[in-house]
């Protein structure tokens, strides 16, 4: 809802969010789609807590079991991922570089980037799995919408270094 409420508030302002063409739109909400709720769930803190809890009450604990999930499933999503953005760029030689083909970022692009962060911080070699990303994710992170709001541009990130 905040991603259309964006588009339709801020129109003006250098681009759509969510593509105006209607199969680009559904391929963007699909690769959006598949980190909202296939991979970004599966990651979370409280998720992690409750498989290590649960690995805990058993007769032979495994540590770390909740974290040993995410990173799996955030490999298996991303593989997804670039599976798909791979062949849809193959299939349009005069794509741009973002994530749908497009010239500028979409609701894809915007899931993406913060995905890939994670996926660092979970141990993941993103560059070896997802080649294909790692230069949609550059060339987002020379966009101006990405480039003030990047993880390490943080001053909370920064701090805690």
């Amino acid at each position: 809802a905040i991603i259309e409420f964006l588009d339709s508030a801020f129109a003006d302002r250098g681009g759509m969010i969510l593509p105006l063409e209607p199969v680009a739109r559904a391929k963007a909400k699909e690769i959006a789609e598949i980190v909202n709720s296939g991979i970004q769930p599966l990651q979370n803190l409280s998720t992690i807590q409750t498989l290590d809890s649960m690995a805990a009450q058993q007769s032979n604990p495994d540590e770390g079991v909740g974290k040993k999930f995410a990173k799996e499933a955030i490999e298996k999503g991303l593989s997804i991922l670039e599976d798909k953005i791979s062949r849809l760029h193959a299939a349009d030689r005069k794509a741009g570089p973002f994530a749908v083909g497009s010239f500028g970022p979409t609701i894809a692009d915007i899931c993406l980037v913060p995905q890939f962060y994670n996926g660092r911080r979970f141990g993941i070699e993103v560059e070896r799995i997802c080649p294909t990303i790692v230069q949609i994710e550059n060339a987002c992170k020379n966009h101006p919408w990405f480039r003030a709001v990047l993880p390490d541009m943080q001053r909370s990130i920064d701090s805690k270094k």
